[in-house]
């Protein structure tokens, strides 16, 4: 739903300012602000590196936290995870036009988010 909002903004304007990453603590307005296609899904991309990074630190967090048992079932989740997320958002990216490179790019940003802060979650005690 995000990135039909997203679609109809870039639809909407047509000057072509440049696009600004965003930080992962406020990540729903950052990219507002981009409104060409090449650049909303430049500056989503810079935000799902910057939530892969996030979550790649949550990740290492909780490997060193969990009990041992579950450290292989956390590792072969998180890969099977990574290839879902890859697979789900070539999907959105598989699409006629150009909106494709907003789509594919929201996705990787919205799926790499949502799995940070479930990892993050994941760490919080019970």
């Amino acid at each position: 739903m995000r990135y039909l909002c997203l679609v109809a903004a870039v639809l909407a304007l047509a000057d072509g300012e440049p696009a600004q990453a965003a930080s992962p603590q406020n990540d729903d307005a950052a990219c507002d602000t981009a409104t060409t296609t090449a650049g909303i899904a430049a500056c989503l991309g810079a935000e799902a590196k910057a939530w892969d990074r996030k979550l790649n630190a949550a990740y290492a967090a909780l490997q060193e936290r969990i009990d041992p048992g579950q450290r292989e079932p956390l590792r072969a989740a998180q890969r099977l995870w990574i290839q879902y997320r890859d697979a789900n958002c070539r999907f959105y990216g598989a699409r006629e036009g150009s909106v494709r490179q907003i789509e594919a790019a929201e996705c990787l940003r919205s799926m790499t988010r949502d799995r940070a802060r479930e990892l993050t979650a994941a760490m919080a005690p019970q």
